[in-house]
C-alpha cells in the first residue's frame, strides 16, 4: 500500500507519486522523464491506485524509455543548449503575431497573451481568453508551434476538453488533430 505520503519508491523507475484529483474520472498515470504521477479519482483508493500501476509497470518501464530515447535525440538534434534572454527574445518576436494570424484567419478572439518560462505545458488559456505560452514553444517546428496555438484558441470557445473541443480543433488543423497532438508528445520541455 502507498506509504501516508502518497509516495511509493520503485528501484527501476524511482519515486513514485499519487495525488487524489475530484475531476478525474479514472485512474491516470503520467509518465515524465523525472517524475511518474498516478492521478487518483475522487471515489478511488490508494490502494487500488497502487494496484493500477503495478499491473502497468512494465508497460511504464517501456514508454519511460522512449521518453528517454527521444529526449536525448531531440537534444541532439536540436543541440538544445540555449540563451534563456535570446529565446525570449525569439519567442516574443514569433508567438503573438502567429497567435494573431492565426485568431484572425479562424475567428477567435482573445485578450491578451503573455509569454512565460512554463516548463508544465506549452500553453494555456484563461478563462478570460488570456493566452500563456511557453517561452520554450518557440524551440518546436513550425508545425507542432501552430498546432498548440491553435490548441490555445480553440479553449476561448471551448474551456474543456470535450469532444466540442476536438471536433473544433480537428477543424482547424484540416483534420490532423490526433496525429499533430502525437507528434507534440515527442518534444519535452
Amino acid at each position: 500500500m502507498a506509504n501516508p505520503c502518497n509516495k511509493l519508491f520503485d528501484p527501476m523507475l524511482g519515486d513514485i507519486f499519487f495525488r487524489k484529483n475530484i475531476r478525474a474520472r479514472k485512474y491516470i498515470i503520467r509518465i515524465k522523464t523525472e517524475a511518474i504521477t498516478v492521478t487518483i479519482p475522487n471515489r478511488g483508493s490508494y490502494k487500488e491506485a497502487e494496484s493500477f500501476f503495478r499491473k502497468n509497470r512494465d508497460l511504464i518501464i517501456k514508454k519511460k524509455e522512449e521518453i528517454r530515447t527521444k529526449s536525448e535525440s531531440f537534444s541532439r538534434e536540436k543541440n538544445v543548449q540555449y540563451n534563456e534572454p535570446e529565446l525570449r527574445k525569439q519567442a516574443q518576436a514569433i508567438l503573438p503575431d502567429e497567435l494573431a494570424r492565426l485568431a484572425k484567419k479562424h475567428g477567435f478572439h482573445y485578450n491578451s497573451v503573455k509569454i512565460r518560462k512554463s516548463k508544465t505545458r506549452w500553453g494555456s488559456c484563461s478563462s478570460k481568453k488570456v493566452i500563456n505560452l511557453s517561452l520554450f514553444l518557440a524551440l518546436l517546428p513550425a508545425h507542432l508551434i501552430e498546432y498548440v496555438l491553435l490548441h490555445e484558441l480553440c479553449h476561448t470557445v471551448q474551456m474543456n476538453h470535450s469532444p466540442a473541443f476536438w471536433n473544433l480543433l480537428n477543424s482547424c488543423t484540416d483534420g490532423k488533430s490526433k496525429e499533430l497532438r502525437k507528434e507534440l508528445k515527442n518534444y519535452h520541455i
